[in-house]
């Protein structure tokens, strides 16, 4: 491929260069990316580096949107690849800053790669590529100098050059933002004496706070696993610095475009308006991330954010609190205490924040608890709807019509503490009820049995078209349990057309006799599910069992897996007088079971009706190597199982021997999204109760010992 200078750019003129040769050559239209074939492949490499800059920004929108989509690489993205790294090399071509940035991406850079497929050619063609882009960290454009760096460390194949190059150009660098991108690509490089001595000078020796930071974060992410004394203290030092120095220079805006890209531009632009401090937006997290897995000396730095003066400081230590709570067990209360103070007299996006994210971490957030009420009884009853949110008790939500329980009331219950219950009354003397109101009184489960009379009054009161407070305040008398027994007449009139879901609301509750009525009809239903659980229930209240087996016995062998699985969560609650299902579970044990959920309810109903536990905690066992999601539900039945669970000792006490949530297998500086897949209630429910199974098979193993030992004594003496 030639870069010289030329009249035209490939096959078009009017550029002084010539890239792309070759381009027209490939079969494009044999290949394809996210949406089709790659046929628009062409105009889009030749519109990354047009003149225009509305055509670059489409044709950069257009590579990230189809030919890189969500991060694949594709057979065509490795084909472009090379054209790619041919015009981020060319001098003085427009676009090359977001060309390097698609290079750094495709190329997995930062980016655990596979060994193979299309992501493995890519990676190894930018493997190769570092004499190409060596020139660029002298380019007269920050955009590319800055750029560059962040591609140079896939360069893995002239290691030593890129490194010495890097290193060679990170002092006499007069950008700080492009010193900062050297300094993580130096990171990124390896962990040498001569990297870690360059990082050392420049956190020392940097002009610009922000390098500094950036070094010290690098030389704690390469370091050993026990975190020196006074790096902390250091990195706190200048953090405060980066927050107290000038902002760098705006960097150049992407002209508007009707594109996804130009879309998230604007928002940017909107929240950057709001945000204190935008240009260090990443940066406590940022240095956050690189403690990885070592939580003390993490928390640590993260708490003295949390003291700053700085209240922009403290607003985005909240969020580095909130990554490393969602995915990183501990002893957080000095943390959770800390966003607590945050509630009292700061700037109210601080407080917003503080708020939302108690509202998120369920019972964690119990050492808030006192700040949280202090600002519950301040706040006003109800308020305005805002993109920003508020502390309001309750908020219209403008998508529903309903109003939406706020952030502090939230935290409040779902940490369990029953200050709530007063602002629970109110809320539930609202006119309409508060939208998920259930879901909130859940956080206090049997403490909300005062709340009964309240509910089963507002129930007898609602109108014809109250559908959605009917459902809501019924599933609120299933949360508290068996101490809203009382309330069964008013569920069995509030949902007589949903006998299927008021059947699954009185067992719940513990309901009796006046269950039965509504229960029969349900074992005609239709759906193998339904019946199966009205029929065990009604086993549960009236024993017959020669009326609920069939029905059972038809949905053990009939039902696909789901409602199989759920008929087997009925029949564990039997016991041995289901022993006529056994056939039926063990034969549920042959099936595929993707998950692992259908393999494991089953085998429990097995144990619960024959007492045999082997082969249960074999059953468990291989589900759990199936799947982590499985973990609290596999700790939660081996609780049952005493010392019989002692075969699945090792696995627990590894689990227990992370410092990851049980979800968490992998984790990088990017993962901003933790906490869509992160379950902290269900992580501390495992790490509950598989602490409580070790502690019974050790009180066992301890007993056997102590015998042994008296029989040998008494052998010995014999």
């Amino acid at each position: 491929m030639s870069i010289t200078p030329s009249a035209g750019l490939g096959s078009r003129p009017g550029t002084g260069w010539t890239v792309f040769s070759g381009l027209d050559e490939i079969d494009w239209a044999g290949m394809k990316h996210a949406y089709g074939p790659a046929t628009d492949v062409p105009d889009l490499l030749r519109g990354l580096v047009s003149p225009d800059p509305v055509v670059r920004e489409r044709a950069l929108d257009g590579m990230e949107g189809a030919v890189h989509h969500q991060l694949d690489v594709y057979d065509c993205t490795v084909a472009a690849l090379p054209f790619l790294l041919e015009a981020a090399a060319t001098p003085g071509l427009p676009g090359r800053a977001g060309v390097l940035g698609l290079v750094a991406s495709i190329g997995g850079v930062g980016w655990e790669v596979p060994s193979t497929g299309p992501a493995a050619e890519a990676a190894r063609t930018l493997t190769a590529a570092g004499p190409g882009l060596l020139s660029l960290l002298e380019d007269p454009d920050r955009e590319v100098r800055r750029a560059v760096a962040g591609a140079l460390p896939g360069c893995l194949d002239d290691l030593a050059l890129v490194t010495s190059a890097v290193l060679a150009r990170l002092p006499v660098e007069s950008d700080a933002e492009v010193q900062v991108a050297l300094v993580e690509s130096a990171g990124m490089l390896g962990t040498g004496g001569e990297i870690s001595a360059a990082l050392e000078s420049m956190a020392v020796g940097a002009q610009s706070a922000r390098v500094r930071v950036a070094a010290l974060t690098e030389r704690v992410r390469i370091g050993p696993a026990q975190v020196p004394a006074g790096v902390v203290t250091a990195l706190t030092a200048a953090v405060e610095a980066a927050y107290a120095e000038e902002p760098p220079p705006p960097r150049p805006d992407p002209v508007s475009t009707e594109t996804l890209r130009g879309m998230l531009h604007q928002r940017g632009l909107s929240d950057g308006n709001s945000e204190p401090a935008p240009h260090l937006d990443r940066l406590v997290t940022d240095v956050s991330w690189a403690f990885g897995d070592r939580v003390a000396a993490r928390s640590a730095f993260i708490a003295a954010q949390l003291r700053a003066a700085n209240w922009a400081q403290r607003y985005h230590a909240v969020f580095a609190a909130q990554t490393l709570l969602f995915g990183w067990r501990g002893d957080h209360s000095e943390l959770v205490s800390l966003i607590g103070d945050q509630l009292d007299d700061s700037p109210p996006r601080l407080r917003m924040q503080a708020a939302t994210t108690l509202s998120i971490i369920g019972e964690l957030a119990a050492p808030a608890a006192d700040a949280l009420v202090a600002c519950i009884e301040s706040a006003p009853r109800t308020g305005e709807y805002t993109p920003a949110g508020s502390l309001a008790w309750t908020v219209p939500n403008p998508y529903n019509g309903g109003g939406d329980v706020g952030p502090l009331i939230r935290a409040l219950c779902h940490s369990g503490d029953s200050r709530a219950l007063p602002v629970l009354r109110w809320l539930l003397e609202q006119d309409p009820v508060p939208n998920h109101l259930n879901g909130h009184i859940a956080g206090l489960g049997s403490q909300a049995a005062e709340l009964v009379p309240l509910i089963r009054q507002r129930l007898r009161d609602l109108g014809a078209n109250d559908d959605q407070a009917r459902e809501t305040l019924c599933r609120s008398l299933a949360e508290i349990g068996p101490a809203a027994a009382e309330a069964a007449p008013e569920v069995l009139a509030a949902l007589e057309s949903n006998p299927a879901q008021a059947a699954s609301i009185l067992t719940r509750i513990g309901a009796g006799a006046e269950a039965v009525p509504l229960l029969r009809p349900l074992l005609k239903n239709p759906d193998n599910g339904t019946a199966a659980s009205a029929a065990t229930a009604l086993w549960q209240l009236d024993k017959d069992s020669e009326t609920a087996l069939p029905v059972i016995l038809r949905a053990l062998r009939e039902g696909d897996n789901s409602t199989a699985s759920a008929a087997a969560v009925g029949v564990r609650n039997l016991g041995p007088a289901a022993a006529a299902t056994i056939p039926a579970l063990r034969a549920l044990l042959d099936r595929v079971d993707e998950y692992g959920w259908l393999h494991q309810n089953a085998a429990t109903a097995l144990w619960r009706i024959t007492g045999d536990p082997e082969p249960v905690v074999a059953v468990l066992q291989s589900v759990w190597t199936r799947s982590r999601r499985r973990w609290p539900g596999i700790a939660r039945d081996l609780t049952e199982l005493g010392s019989a669970a002692a075969p699945a000792a090792p696995l627990l006490r590894e689990a227990l021997a992370s410092p990851r949530r049980y979800l968490v297998e992998r984790v990088a500086k990017s993962d901003d999204g933790l906490a869509n897949d992160i379950d902290i209630v269900g992580d501390e429910a495992f790490q509950r109760d598989a602490r409580t199974v070790l502690a019974s098979i050790d009180v066992i193993r301890r007993e056997d010992d102590r015998r042994d030992g008296s029989r040998k004594t008494r052998l010995g003496g014999a």
